[in-house]
């Protein structure tokens, strides 16, 4: 298991690199996502964000979106996307040992 962490300079440096090269951020999720030893890929992005303070009656402004990226759980959604995979699996393990 990977999770790609990189803080705000490295990913303006990645997108940067990427959108250099035409296509290539695409091909890069695509195969990510397409792997078969991959079976599951998450991506948040700031319109999810917005959605969110829009759900909860807040604005979705940018100051907003940057205080809940930066904010403890923004900076570590990886770590509760990561513990809840792995609840995921737990429970499809019991599923199958309870089905056969």
């Amino acid at each position: 298991m990977y999770v790609l962490q990189l803080d705000e300079a490295e990913r303006r440096y990645l997108l940067s690199f990427l959108r250099g090269r035409r296509g290539t951020a695409a091909r890069l999720k695509e195969q990510l996502s397409s792997s078969e030893d991959c079976f599951g890929t998450v991506t948040w992005s700031d319109a999810d964000i917005a959605t969110e303070l829009q759900n909860q009656g807040m604005p979705e402004t940018a100051g907003n979106i940057r205080a809940i990226r930066t904010s403890y759980l923004g900076q570590h959604i990886d770590d509760e996307m990561i513990d809840s995979g792995w609840a995921v699996l737990e429970q499809a393990v019991t599923d199958l040992k309870n089905h056969q």
